[in-house]
């Protein structure tokens, strides 16, 4: 192959939304982009979300500094470039006590979530009170809430991603499995500047399969979502029964979305949906509403994997949702990340391709 050719040719393995973003901005930089796809896009995690455009109010908790500006800086990006596929949503998080360290807790943070924005703030939050969420269907047990604003997408977005890649020369090849790959730079036989493995859960049995060391170590973590025949006025967040999580009740396309769950699995193939994760779902949600839902209002449901890079905490609820990028001579690996931090992601190997040309 041409060398002159061959310096602007990169390759990417996996059609999720990191794959599909990084296709994106490459070719925005002048390269060709080469994306190969072991079914067809945006057919596993990258369509099994919660469909909000996040900083991650809730990582907050945790310190997690860094992955929050990312998302912050994202969002932004997102509902800048996507007007006709993304708007704005607010979120209530829901307290039982108008006056408490719960309430002042979740005032604070998103005091520090606004702050953190600064001017890419996209609305400010407000405080209601026990009438105003009678309104909304809460329990009157539920005596104040505080809200907060976040982007929610649309399903259109992945095809309009891809649309805008496909008129910048990004080829896509859907329903071809790779199984071989050289850090010197091939995909099968063919020859890259670059190649971009963004196979999101599958990274390290796909870099094991190809005899590639991972400097770091995915946890799976299954999480499902129940579409509810239930149209509700706003959005909410609220803990689940045993305090360990923050669950999302959010309005979408006429009926209300409801996710998600996190349970550690041993392969991102196992997708199953349970009883009991359904029963938790809407045993958290029932404590909060006044017209309790029940089974047979669920019109549909989903479960994916999302790639966690392993921490070394024990409780996985905690572990950080930032992402790594692995270098071993041509070829850049991405471990961990989610939809909202994809440009974040795309950024740095922009960064990486320009740099080493």
């Amino acid at each position: 192959m041409d060398g002159t050719h061959l310096k602007n040719k990169i390759g990417i393995v996996g059609g999720g939304i990191t794959g599909l973003i990084s296709a994106y901005f490459l070719s925005q930089e002048g390269y060709e982009v080469d994306l190969y796809e072991k079914k067809t896009l945006l057919s596993e995690t990258s369509s099994k979300t919660t469909k909000l455009i996040h900083g991650g109010i809730r990582y907050l908790e945790n310190l997690q500094f860094h992955e929050v500006k990312n998302g912050i800086n994202d969002r932004k990006w997102w509902l800048e470039n996507f007007p006709n596929q993304t708007k704005l949503q607010e979120i209530i998080i829901l307290s039982k006590r108008k006056f408490s360290f719960e309430i002042l807790k979740f005032f604070i943070g998103i005091k520090v979530y606004e702050a953190f924005a600064g001017r890419l703030n996209i609305k400010t939050g407000r405080l209601y009170k026990q009438k105003d969420l009678l309104s909304f269907g809460i329990k009157n047990n539920i005596s104040a809430g505080i809200s907060f604003f976040d982007g929610l997408m649309q399903e259109s977005v992945g095809q309009e991603i891809i649309k805008r890649c496909k008129r910048n020369g990004v080829n896509f090849y859907e329903n071809s499995e790779i199984k071989s790959i050289r850090p010197e730079g091939y995909v099968e036989e063919k020859q890259y500047k670059k190649i971009i493995i963004a196979t999101g859960p599958w990274i390290s049995a796909f870099l094991k399969q190809n005899k590639i060391e991972s400097n770091k170590t995915i946890d799976y973590i299954k999480g499902i979502h129940l579409v509810i025949n239930r149209v509700i006025k706003k959005g909410f967040m609220f803990r689940d029964q045993k305090k360990h999580r923050y669950i999302f009740a959010i309005p979408y396309q006429g009926n209300l979305l409801l996710g998600t769950t996190e349970q550690r699995v041993s392969t991102p193939e196992d997708k199953q949906i349970l009883d009991s994760e359904v029963n938790y779902l809407l045993e958290s949600i029932n404590a909060y509403i006044d017209r309790p839902i029940s089974k047979d209002e669920i019109i549909g449901s989903y479960a994916g994997v999302r790639p966690l890079i392993k921490s070394k905490a024990q409780d996985f609820h905690s572990s950080s949702r930032d992402f790594y990028i692995q270098k071993d001579q041509n070829l850049l690996s991405l471990f961990g990340g989610k939809w909202t931090t994809a440009p974040s992601i795309a950024r740095n190997i922009v960064r990486i391709v320009n740099n080493e040309s």
